[in-house]
């Protein structure tokens, strides 16, 4: 389980003041959406759900939501979660922190071969290729939402910072490659 640093509270209220939704849904639009800076588990998820509902910030709709042959709560922003939603937003940021264990692996690289470094980039570069695919698919799902009348722009911002930063991390594994093997050749 990530760390919970005290934020799943403020994702669950953003993510129920776009629309009533289920643990699952929330999950599933992190996924999708947030992946590039944001994760939450199950065990985040619910649990603060429930919170939510006992600070009065949430409540849970009187039907529930059947998709998997079972009942789903769907929880629904009250007026106060939409206050503390926006308080929080007022406020100023923490400082980003990034770890990349692949970049503390290539700062000790002349403590293993060549091939291995070569090798974790390549599988590097692959997944953030991906993602920049998934990212671009994201905004386009943005735009048809945007025909019918959906305006989805702020989610479209985020998925453009994940295209920026996937890309970023692609290109800089080929770099790195190049480095790498140049310096091989030149031994």
């Amino acid at each position: 389980m990530k760390e919970n640093t005290g934020k799943s509270k403020y994702v669950m209220l953003g993510m129920l003041a776009r629309m009533p939704q289920t643990g699952y849904t929330i999950k599933k639009w992190i996924e999708n959406e947030y992946s590039h800076f944001w994760q939450e588990s199950y065990g985040q998820i619910y649990p603060t759900l429930k919170k939510l509902v006992a600070e009065g910030l949430a409540v849970t709709s009187n039907h529930t939501q059947t998709g998997n042959g079972r009942g789903q709560i769907v929880y629904i922003i009250t007026d106060a979660g939409r206050k503390e939603l926006s308080d929080w937003l007022r406020e100023e940021p923490e400082i980003e922190k990034i770890r990349y264990e692949l970049l503390l692996k290539v700062s000790f690289g002349e403590n293993t071969e060549p091939e291995v470094l070569l090798g974790h980039l390549d599988d590097f570069y692959r997944r953030n290729d991906k993602l920049v695919k998934d990212m671009n698919c994201y905004i386009e799902l943005c735009g048809q939402l945007k025909e019918q009348d959906i305006d989805c722009s702020y989610s479209q911002l985020t998925a453009l910072c994940g295209v920026y930063i996937y890309s970023a991390m692609r290109d800089w594994a080929v770099e790195a490659k190049n480095i790498i093997i140049k310096k091989e050749d030149d031994k």
